[in-house]
């Protein structure tokens, strides 16, 4: 028995549209992996924790109150004023990254960058 035109073209449509659909899932993918390898080395922060923090905090009560060291992304050190940064990995899944700047110890800026998925069944 032979196809039709359009059904033809019907199983040609929808084959291209599962190919897409899977070249899109394993880019995706590929690309949570390749962030997720990029994040800090520390402990896992949660944004309660971050929350507890005040601007003028030195490294070591921020250090307590996040409970781990992050890791230092950038360190300019001018004589009487040194500046740096540090980042720690957020709980947030799949890409959760906190950066705090210290300067002269002192904690003056932050940035949080957290992108939180949630995979539940539906009619939860």
């Amino acid at each position: 028995m032979q196809r039709t035109g359009w059904r033809a073209w019907a199983v040609w449509l929808l084959k291209a549209v599962a190919i897409g659909l899977v070249v899109i899932a394993v880019g995706s993918a590929a690309t949570i992996a390749v962030a997720r390898s990029l994040l800090p080395k520390t402990c896992d922060v949660a944004e309660a924790q971050i929350e507890k923090l005040s601007m003028q905090m030195k490294y070591d009560e921020v250090k307590s109150v996040l409970g781990c060291d992050g890791v230092l992304q950038a360190k300019e050190d001018y004589g009487q004023v040194v500046i740096e940064d540090y980042a720690w990995r957020g709980t947030a899944w799949p890409y959760g990254r906190f950066r705090a700047q210290f300067i002269n110890n002192t904690l003056q800026g932050t940035q949080k960058h957290w992108l939180n998925l949630s995979l539940s069944p539906s009619g939860s």
